[in-house]
């Protein structure tokens, strides 16, 4: 995807995926009926300009590969193709306001936020603001972030199998 020197891209996308992991887990668990544990994360390189990673995954029985990958792209489709239910944004940005609200409450959230305060103050104001860039976004800002970098046709698709297994047909 990309790094985390954008404020508003970073918490975009972040948010992007808290909602894909809950349309995941609808998508796996509802749909195909199945007890996986299927996951989505951002990580948005500090170091690395230009260097992120969006990743979506479930670990399943052998024989159901590619029904399960062909539900996550569609999964990844739809995110792209429509702007996300107003329930579901609201269950994906309520507990990052939590987070946020909670960060300062605890001495490691502190010494999190002083451990950079003097080489990247600006560090300081990102996080003075969080709550409300997260309260700004919108389903139409999910869906542009969900176009630009989550088009399964363009995603690197790992699959790990045992050993001696035959990759599944797609």
């Amino acid at each position: 995807t990309r790094d985390d020197r954008d404020p508003v891209e970073a918490m975009t996308l972040a948010l992007l995926s808290e909602v894909a992991q809950i349309e995941v887990l609808d998508t796996v668990r509802e749909k195909l009926g199945k007890a996986y544990s299927p996951g989505a994360s951002s990580s948005l390189s500090h170091v690395w300009p230009g260097y992120g990673t969006f990743a979506v995954a479930a670990s399943v029985d052998l024989a159901d590969v590619a029904s399960t990958r062909a539900a996550l792209e569609e999964t990844l489709r739809n995110l792209a193709s429509a702007p996300v239910a107003p329930d579901i944004l609201q269950r994906a940005r309520a507990p990052m306001l939590e987070r946020i609200d909670n960060s300062l409450k605890s001495n490691s959230g502190w010494m999190a936020l002083a451990e950079h305060a003097q080489s990247e103050p600006d560090r300081l104001i990102r996080a003075k603001t969080a709550r409300t860039r997260l309260e700004r976004l919108t389903a139409s800002d999910l869906q542009t972030m969900a176009k630009r970098y989550l088009a399964p046709d363009s995603a690197l698709q790992v699959l790990v199998l045992p050993d001696g297994a035959a990759a599944p047909a797609r």
